[in-house]
């Protein structure tokens, strides 16, 4: 989520034996700098018996001891089992590439949302709709993939192609139905939303019910890949006006580093007339304003108003329309 975890480097020269002891307790998208991933074996071995993966395979307890779609977790076990099977014909890779698929078909929620993991949940959000760090959306993309046919999905048998195109039309008929409405005004979609209200929720303290510019990005995106039926239409106009009427302009983000220059220690807000645009990553529900929260729970108008660590360690500004949508 945002909830991004470092990744232990690993270096080419160590021994095969060392390699796979750093990365058997991580989940099966993991990689470091030289590309280094979980092994098949390992993905087959910590498969849950929901048939879903936890990002850490060796996390025993608590809530990410559950299976979860947070950071790449599950649908990225499942494209390399896919591809495995495709490679190989392992009926190992294909049964529980199979077990996977059936648990995100069976995660969904009837509304057609998923939540950030499987089953009762302590913290409470991590049972919203999960639009943050793209999770919802690259369930869906992964689901879609398998309803074609494409890629490595080319062996899937019709009844879970079938399946799984229905699972998506259902996450569409999500989408549309959170996206918020303004004073009946659709706008965007914020980056967790309550399973049951629909309404936009909150996550941790510096994360308040809000519209987030970053995460409808992509859902703009899936949007875009879907038959343009008026309803669609609507909405993907809808947020493409609103990110043109939040974007902020004359100002820049200046990162501060550490001595060595590889750490940001602080983050300031400074006038510039040519820069480009930006856009915050949260707006305020109602006025739209941008807004930023420490860990306080406290919401600010002014990114020098919260902590320096959180100051440095969340992106707070970003272009992401501009790059992904074309916004200027």
């Amino acid at each position: 989520m945002t909830r991004k975890m470092k990744r232990t480097k690993v270096l080419a020269s160590m021994a095969l034996v060392t390699v796979m002891t750093l990365f058997s307790g991580i989940s099966a998208f993991a990689a470091d700098a030289d590309g280094v991933k979980a092994s098949i074996a390992d993905i087959i071995k910590y498969q849950n018996s929901d048939g879903g993966w936890k990002k850490e395979y060796k996390k025993n307890s608590g809530d990410w001891a559950r299976s979860t779609i947070d950071n790449n977790a599950t649908y990225t076990e499942i494209k390399r089992l896919a591809e495995d099977y495709k490679k190989t014909s392992s009926n190992k890779s294909k049964e529980a590439c199979m077990k996977g698929i059936n648990f995100l078909l069976n995660m969904q929620y009837e509304n057609g949302g998923w939540p950030q993991i499987a089953g009762k949940a302590k913290d409470k959000y991590h049972m919203y709709i999960t639009y943050n760090d793209d999770a919802m959306i690259n369930v869906m993309y992964t689901l879609d993939g398998i309803a074609n046919k494409s890629g490595d999905f080319s062996w899937v048998d019709d009844e879970t192609a079938q399946r799984c195109a229905a699972s998506v039309a259902k996450g569409v008929d999500c989408i549309l139905k959170t996206q918020y409405r303004d004073n009946g005004k659709l706008t965007a979609w914020g980056q967790q939303h309550n399973e049951e209200t629909l309404a936009p929720a909150e996550a941790r303290a510096y994360e308040v019910p809000s519209l987030s510019s970053k995460e409808s990005v992509p859902i703009v995106k899936f949007l875009q890949t879907r038959e343009q039926t008026p309803e669609i239409k609507q909405s993907i106009n809808a947020a493409m006006a609103w990110f043109s009427q939040t974007k902020l302009t004359g100002i820049k983000v200046e990162k501060i580093r550490d001595a060595d220059g590889k750490n940001v220690i602080d983050a300031i807000v400074v006038a510039d007339p040519n820069a480009p645009a930006l856009w915050a990553r949260f707006y305020e529900l109602g006025t739209n304003r941008p807004i930023f929260v420490g860990r306080d729970g406290i919401v600010k108008y002014n990114l020098a108003e919260i902590e320096q660590e959180r100051r440095a360690g969340y992106s707070w500004y970003g272009s992401w329309p501009a790059n992904n949508l074309n916004v200027k």
